[in-house]
């Protein structure tokens, strides 16, 4: 199922976006959950005491608490909800995408863009891209939405997900081959990145959003910056 939270502290407006939402998501024959919020405050308790979403659909400047305030602390605990904001005033726009929101929608909601911004989210996160790995006669499959990022070490080959990092003896250029390569780029001779996991990058290194730094090799620095600037103009 997929879990939407819609918070806003104006009703209708609340009102409309919950109905477009269960149209775009019927329309695409999801199965879905919507849930309404009047404010930050409630749905951070509802987040706290174990609730969780795909997709949180914010308005940005809400009574009390922001919904810019919130969803900059849910980053800074490594929560990756993914997030569609909404607001009546562009100002806001400069300010929301160290986010890394899906998309950011202006008040009124248009059903288009609602669409466009729920599909990309699921063709980015809710994916069901696997790669089958073979290491000791046995077999294993993972989702290549969980792989943070991949490194090699001489002859072994360690993915990194956020349950820790298991042991591989495939090559870079084998694992690169079965990855999206929308979603992946090799940003080393030893590292390969996923960019949804990116938080930050200079010309030298990459801050990934649990913290880890990567470094960026020299050859790869442009390929890399190209790559990941079209991955974020395709959100």
């Amino acid at each position: 199922m997929y879990k939407v939270a819609i918070c806003d502290d104006e009703n209708t407006i609340m009102d409309d976006i919950c109905s477009l939402c269960a149209d775009v998501l019927n329309l695409k024959e999801i199965d879905y959950s919507i849930s309404p919020f009047e404010n930050a405050e409630a749905l951070e308790e509802a987040l706290d005491t174990g609730e969780s979403f795909d997709l949180i659909i914010l308005d940005v400047n809400l009574t009390g608490k922001s919904g810019l305030d919130l969803a900059t602390e849910l980053r800074k605990r490594n929560d990756m909800t993914s997030i569609i904001f909404i607001s009546s005033h562009e100002g806001y726009l400069r300010y929301g995408y160290s986010i890394q929101p899906i998309h950011f929608l202006i008040k009124p909601v248009d059903f288009n863009m609602l669409y466009n911004a729920i599909s990309a989210d699921l063709r980015i996160n809710h994916s069901t891209s696997q790669i089958l790995l073979n290491f000791k006669n046995k077999s294993y499959t993972i989702n290549t939405s969980d792989i943070i990022y991949i490194e090699i070490i001489g002859h072994s080959l360690f993915i990194h997900t956020e349950e820790g990092k298991t042991t591989f003896r495939q090559t870079m250029a084998e694992i690169e081959q079965m990855l999206p390569g929308e979603f992946f780029c090799r940003c080393h001779n030893s590292y390969i990145v996923n960019l949804r996991y990116i938080d930050e990058f200079s010309r030298t290194e990459i801050t990934l959003n649990n913290g880890t730094v990567l470094p960026i090799g020299r050859r790869y620095c442009d390929s890399f910056q190209k790559k990941f600037i079209r991955y974020m103009n395709s959100l």
